[in-house]
């Protein structure tokens, strides 16, 4: 059994690659902060809403296997897509820039702490499996 098996810990992976994918868009929006006419793109709520609903009800998936003899294989996390949308920050320069650092911060503080959470819920939730497969008295 892997942990992905247990659907609360394949719930919070999914929210950590959304989240790790959140902050990569943003520390991209970050970069192009001088660029002219760049618009700063987001990766919304919903579509990470989307993505766990595409994924709910189906199983771990393995590798196919040719023979009786071979292992299904162990498949990476992580795998979700995640599609960007332009998302304008709240005033545009006049090269055309809409990046605006302020908001870009919170919203990488605000997403940090989200990844942490879910991190610090997948943490826990292994140690509480290990706790429980120890045999009693160790």
């Amino acid at each position: 059994m892997r942990p992905d098996d247990i659907p609360l810990l394949a719930m919070l992976r999914d929210t950590m690659g959304y989240h790790g994918a959140r902050q990569r868009v943003i520390a991209e929006n970050v970069a192009n902060a001088n660029t002219p006419g760049y618009t700063p793109n987001d990766i919304p709520r919903s579509e990470f809403e989307r993505v766990l609903a595409g994924q709910q009800g189906q199983g771990a998936v393995g590798l196919r296997t040719t023979h009786a003899q071979h292992y299904g294989g162990e498949t990476g996390g992580g795998s979700a897509q995640f599609r960007t949308e332009r998302a304008p920050d709240s005033e545009t320069t006049v090269n055309g820039n809409s990046v605006v650092i302020e908001e870009q911060m919170v919203d990488a503080n605000e997403n940090r702490m989200r990844f942490e959470t879910a991190l610090s819920l997948y943490q826990k939730s292994l140690n509480m499996i290990r706790m429980a497969s120890r045999s009693p008295g160790q």
